[in-house]
């Protein structure tokens, strides 16, 4: 089953975003850790709280 897990948005912390796993192309992390940038496959990209692990073990439900 792909769920779609919610994260905070960077530039705006009372905003979220839910995303599924298979919409995910890649994930890069921002400098200082804490952040990442989430590339989409139709190519929208978004800043949100955590790492990539923090961001695939959300997506993976751990």
């Amino acid at each position: 089953m792909n769920k779609a897990a919610k994260f905070k948005l960077k530039e705006d912390e009372n905003s979220e975003i839910a995303i599924n796993q298979s919409d995910i192309q890649e994930i890069v992390p921002d400098a200082d850790f804490r952040f990442s940038l989430i590339i989409l496959n139709n190519g929208d990209k978004h800043f949100v709280h955590g790492t990539e692990q923090e961001i695939r073990n959300t997506l993976s439900g751990h």
